[in-house]
């Protein structure tokens, strides 16, 4: 698509209740124009934000959050827990079709950081670093053509909170070669020392809309959030999108693959797998739904579970998934 076709909008927002700002996001989502391409900027308050995936009472202290008026929050997009407060800045680019390159989105943060003096470089797949330490890390979303690229920027977070509601796991830490969540990440404070966190904040902000004109050789134009349909406040509001199901479950495994963590718990009836939970931080998101699916109601048998046939719309690392489970079966 050529550049001068390219309808570039900015929207911020000063609401910093999560479940209304990831409702926000889904609904910019869904109403997507082609040739238009959205930078939302947007704050949480003393949140913890879980993967579509993921398991609350495994990757957070889910007691301490109550207690504390933490938000605990879950997104669509996969990917791990994150904590955020008022000293983080959260961007989503959101595009149809091919507008949507999560590269270029990349390099406009690269790019935003660059304007602020800070060398910051692409570490793997979904995550951005300095001098070896973590600031930001993005997740995807993608459904019929619509799709989003959001993350956090750490501006001035304070380090002990994450470390008091974020429970990671040692494998996660060893695979990171790192001792604790705090010695893996750093705030961008730190390489812009005589800011305050408003002006930080600020300063990112204007950074990101520069960064974003400049990668895409267009004009933006500031917009206004829309309203936001009461029941999509209402979904991520809600125990049942933010905790989940639990099941009583006979059987436990958990392994961490080079792409990510994952947790099964199986219910037993019979012989047969009565019911199904799976739990990742991975970046998919469908699979593991899908294998829920398939697994429930399939016989507990190792060879059974191995042969079972994977939609062809689904990611081939779901077979190793399907057969570490059937290597685990006694």
């Amino acid at each position: 698509m050529a550049k001068e076709n390219i309808k570039l909008k900015v929207i911020k927002t000063d609401i910093t209740n999560p479940y209304n700002n990831l409702a926000a996001e889904e609904n910019l989502t869904f109403k997507a124009k082609e040739g238009e391409m959205i930078l939302f900027l947007w704050q949480n308050a003393h949140t913890v934000v879980i993967g579509r995936n993921q398991n609350p009472w495994r990757e957070c202290n889910v007691e301490r959050i109550k207690e504390d008026g933490v938000y605990l929050a879950r997104r669509m997009s996969g990917g791990g827990a994150v904590y955020h407060d008022l000293g983080n800045l959260n961007f989503t680019f959101i595009a149809k079709g091919g507008l949507y390159d999560i590269g270029k989105q990349t390099e406009v943060i690269l790019l935003a950081c660059r304007l602020l003096g800070i060398k910051a470089e692409l570490s793997g797949r979904n995550d951005l670093i300095v001098e070896e330490r973590k600031f930001s890390g993005h997740a995807y979303y993608s459904s019929e053509g619509y799709n989003y690229h959001h993350g956090t920027i750490m501006m001035d977070v304070v380090p002990e909170d994450m470390s008091k509601y974020l429970q990671v796991s040692e494998s996660k830490l060893k695979s990171k070669g790192v001792k604790s969540v705090k010695s893996r990440v750093t705030n961008l404070k730190e390489y812009l020392p005589k800011m305050k966190r408003e002006k930080l904040i600020s300063e990112m902000n204007e950074a990101l809309i520069r960064a974003f004109e400049k990668v895409y050789g267009a004009e933006a134009e500031e917009v206004a959030l829309p309203e936001v349909p009461k029941k999509l406040i209402d979904k991520y509001t809600s125990e049942e999108w933010r905790l989940g199901t639990r099941i009583p479950f006979e059987k436990e495994i958990t392994h961490r693959f080079d792409w990510g963590e994952v947790q099964v718990q199986l219910s037993m009836k019979g012989g047969n797998i009565s019911s199904c939970r799976i739990f990742s931080d991975a970046l998919e998101t469908e699979m593991f739904v899908v294998l829920e699916e398939l697994l429930t109601g399939t016989k507990y048998d190792a060879a059974t579970i191995r042969h079972i046939k994977i939609p062809g719309n689904i990611s081939a690392v779901a077979y190793e998934v399907l057969h570490w489970i059937a290597d685990s079966v006694e």
